[in-house]
């Protein structure tokens, strides 16, 4: 392997602005990105940068789409409310389980490789819930689907090892605005399927995005030459990481069902957290660990980890509050009246701009840097979170707010990409977006116990838009935490240097 310089001059921070090569998230001394393409191939990198982008796509739509439909899917497959919040929960817990460990098995054997593989399993599992004779066939489908999530950090690594450094950020911006676009869009585009057709047709009709999507990555995403690390296996860490993420993650989730104080809750969580501190404590002794911990020990990655969890949970408090809001009837005194496919609409100009958000991030990273653009992301979800909070019951007010903070929501999304693969070291790009990812999901996961909790409270007497208004408050209360978070990263930055351009370990 040959010899990489470390020299400082040269070497980007979080505050440099990213609009040319030496000012890229890619050390400026990185060797050109046609060095790891296949010889005789040459990327194209619009084309790469749309095949991964509708990658992406593929798996946020999932995330979302089976939300309209869980009324429906409960009746049809006889699930009662506990069962049926499992369809979506179930996703999650093995997305945030998966995506670390097909993440490192990217590192290992090559991304394009890796991510053909996962977009054949999620496609499988996914016409197996097309056909679903019962809840336990179809929740176990949605575990397998729970791979998709390791599509994104595989996209990201893909863009950054295939594409020149100029064009990193922007395709960064593309591909993270998927998430929150797809995630939105599928909460209208569920609901019309639902009503026009059937449950099942959306996991038909995703069947075929899904394979679209991988004809596009053979068709326009070139084989990488051999860089992978053949490294054995760290079973122990596999384990240690499902364990405590499924204990800590079922506990969140389950905690209303179980009662926050009850012996079941406390004890999964307590399992939780013993193996995941006892991850750290093997992972740091490991040659070949599956999550590198002390990689995330350097301050500037602790910082991103929290504020990917903030992004996270935000827009997923208005996921599940928002759809009861707007579907209540108006003689609840907070309710908004409208139909599914009407609520979905309402939502839809919140996810267009959670992908403009992502788009406008290079800008805004050439502008201010990349520390301060982490800081106007959750600054502007704090402004839509108060005013959701402010003004539940006013529809229009509803559709605003939210609409800011998917603009918010989008930077973030693509800014926190961005910082985890610049402070990475570049042999570890999959796992730490992987574990990104995890942190990611975790938020998201967190945001539909808490919601659920503060709505149970909710009735005509009072306030009726009391338990609403409560949520969006906490929604504010997590964007100003990542607003302070953002002004810490942004003072540690300016003393730091990013983990891509330090030596590579052997």
């Amino acid at each position: 392997m040959p010899t990489r310089r470390t020299t400082t001059s040269d070497t980007p921070t979080l505050d440099t602005p990213t609009h040319d090569a030496a000012r890229s998230p890619v050390p400026a001394d990185a060797p050109p990105a046609s060095a790891g393409v296949a010889e005789g191939t040459a990327p194209q990198p619009a084309l790469v940068t749309a095949a991964l982008s509708v990658v992406v796509l593929a798996f946020s739509l999932m995330q979302t789409l089976v939300v309209p439909a869980l009324p429906t899917l409960g009746r049809e497959l006889d699930a009662g409310p506990q069962g049926t919040g499992w369809i979506l929960t179930a996703f999650l817990l093995a997305g945030a389980v998966l995506a670390p460990v097909v993440g490192n098995l990217g590192d290992r054997f090559g991304h394009r490789r890796v991510l053909l593989t996962t977009l054949a399993v999620f496609a499988a599992a996914t016409i197996v819930a097309s056909a679903a004779p019962s809840l336990g066939v179809l929740l176990g489908a949605r575990v397998v689907q729970g791979v998709s999530t390791a599509t994104f950090p595989l996209a990201l690594a893909l863009a950054r090892n295939l594409l020149p450094p100029p064009r990193v950020p922007a395709a960064f911006g593309w591909i993270s605005g998927m998430i929150g676009l797809g995630a939105g869009a599928a909460l209208v585009l569920g609901g019309v399927i639902v009503e026009a057709l059937s449950w099942r047709w959306m996991f038909v009709l995703a069947a075929v995005l899904i394979a679209v999507a991988a004809v596009l990555v053979l068709l326009w995403v070139p084989a990488a030459s051999a860089r992978s690390q053949r490294r054995r296996t760290d079973w122990p860490g596999i384990v240690l990481l499902a364990g405590g993420l499924v204990g800590v993650l079922l506990a969140v989730s389950q905690g209303g069902a179980w009662g926050w104080s009850s012996p079941r809750t406390l004890g999964v969580g307590a399992v939780g957290v013993v193996l995941l501190v006892a991850l750290v404590l093997v992972e740091r002794r490991t040659e070949a660990p599956l999550v590198d911990v002390r990689t995330f020990r350097h301050g500037p990655l602790a910082l991103v980890s929290v504020l990917t969890a903030a992004v996270g949970f935000v827009p997923y408090v208005c996921y599940v509050a928002l759809p009861v809001l707007m579907q209540a009837p108006a003689a609840t005194g907070y309710g908004h009246g409208l139909d599914v496919t009407a609520s979905g609409l309402a939502m839809l100009p919140s996810a267009v701009l959670v992908f403009l958000g992502g788009r406008s991030t290079p800008l805004l990273v050439a502008r201010v840097g990349a520390a301060a653009t982490s800081g106007v992301a959750v600054g502007v979800m704090l402004a839509g979170s108060v005013g959701l909070a402010l003004w539940p019951t006013v529809p229009w007010a509803v559709v605003v707010a939210f609409s800011v903070l998917g603009l918010g929501n989008g930077i973030g999304y693509a800014i926190c990409a961005q910082l985890v693969v610049t402070w990475s070291p570049p042999e570890e790009i999959g796992a730490a977006t992987g574990l990104n990812s995890v942190i990611r999901t975790v938020g998201s996961a967190a945001a539909a116990p808490v919601v659920a909790a503060l709505l149970a409270g909710a009735t005509t007497e009072g306030d009726p838009a009391g338990p609403f208004a409560a949520s969006f408050w906490v929604a504010a209360a997590v964007s100003a935490a990542g607003v302070l978070v953002a002004m810490a990263l942004t003072v540690l930055s300016r003393s730091s240097r990013p983990a891509s351009a330090r030596p590579s370990r052997p």
